[in-house]
């Protein structure tokens, strides 16, 4: 498969489609699949959001076609909508990095219709495979914003959150973005900080993940306590605690990289 961007569409022929709707991705469960031919659908070019991702032995485009009201299924069994992230967590991660690429691409080309520049409507560069701005010729690209993951590990027990935003019962490793002029060590310091009050030494990179929902690269360390009392700071954590390995409580899928970084903990001490 070639990831690539492009505009161009020919409806008569055979393409495949990953479609949203109202935040959601449309999946036909007999089959298994989101990635849609487009022989089974009568999508409307003229109201749907659309761009090219990516080619393999057809053309792949991501399709946002919130603003239609009629039924675009004309060959399938059944079309069912799912949340993202549910999806996420049972695909594999060829599945994901190719739901993530489609979601993230949208919110560039819905994001980025009139430049900032002239506020004219942008152009797109098929060389380039960029907007770009008609006055100043600007190129536009989509943007990335890198956050960390923060594993705090005291001995056999591991620091675990909730943050406000997430479910009842869920719990992960702390997490935030990096600020400008801030490496990425030196935000899993402060964030930790911000978050719990904690301070923590001998910091190691463990991976990276794409995650783009619809614009992050989350950037996974391990760290160790040094000191401090667990203080939350209740804007955006919920509750925070020190768990032993063999006792954790609800956390994220290992198809995440807050999973994968959990397990590797559990792991290490089993």
């Amino acid at each position: 498969m070639h990831f690539k961007r492009f505009l161009d569409i020919n409806g008569k022929e055979s393409n495949q489609f990953i479609i949203f709707k109202n935040n959601k991705i449309l999946y036909e469960p007999d089959l298994k699949t989101f990635l849609l031919e487009s022989s089974y659908l009568d999508i409307d070019l003229e109201t749907s959001l659309i761009i090219g991702i990516a080619e393999s032995k057809n053309k792949i485009y991501a399709a946002d076609i919130s603003n239609c009201e009629n039924d675009i299924n004309i060959g399938y069994k059944s079309l069912v909508e799912f949340d993202v992230r549910h999806l996420l967590a049972i695909s594999k991660p060829e599945d994901i990095v190719l739901m993530g690429r489609a979601n993230q691409l949208l919110h560039w080309l819905r994001s980025n219709k009139y430049s900032g520049y002239s506020g004219e409507l942008n152009k797109f560069d098929m060389k380039e495979e960029s907007l770009v701005c008609p006055t100043t010729s600007t190129m536009i690209y989509p943007s990335i914003a890198p956050c960390v993951l923060a594993m705090v590990t005291k001995g056999d027990e591991i620091l675990l959150a909730r943050n406000n935003l997430f479910p009842e019962g869920l719990y992960s490793v702390l997490a935030g973005f990096v600020e400008v002029s801030e490496s990425a060590e030196e935000t899993v310091k402060r964030e930790v900080l911000e978050e719990v009050s904690i301070k923590v030494k001998n910091l190691k990179y463990y991976g990276s993940q794409p995650w783009p929902f619809p614009s992050q690269l989350m950037l996974g360390f391990s760290c160790e306590y040094e000191s401090g009392e667990i203080i939350i700071d209740e804007h955006e954590i919920a509750e925070a605690n020190w768990y032993k390995y063999d006792n954790l409580p609800y956390v994220p899928p290992t198809s995440s990289l807050s999973g994968k970084l959990i397990s590797s903990f559990v792991e290490d001490h089993s």
